[in-house]
């Protein structure tokens, strides 16, 4: 009985497997070029909000030290 359900689950893992790999298609040239701008935006725009974040964090530490906060 167990080796009948785990031979169903393997066959039925395998289709599922097939299919996934089928499911794959090219994207249009526009829509790969968009995916890549966004890309590049999107890590433009975290790295400037790392540098702000490390700017204020310096700020504040400098303005402690020096007693104006």
């Amino acid at each position: 009985m167990k080796k009948q359900f785990l031979a169903r689950l393997a066959v039925v893992q395998g289709a599922a497997l097939v299919a996934a790999g089928a499911a794959h298609a090219a994207l249009p040239e526009g829509a790969a070029a968009a995916i890549t701008t966004y890309q590049t935006d999107v890590v433009t725009v975290i790295g400037l909000m790392i540098a702000a974040g490390i700017a204020i964090f310096a700020v504040k530490k400098l303005g402690s030290k020096m007693g104006w906060l």
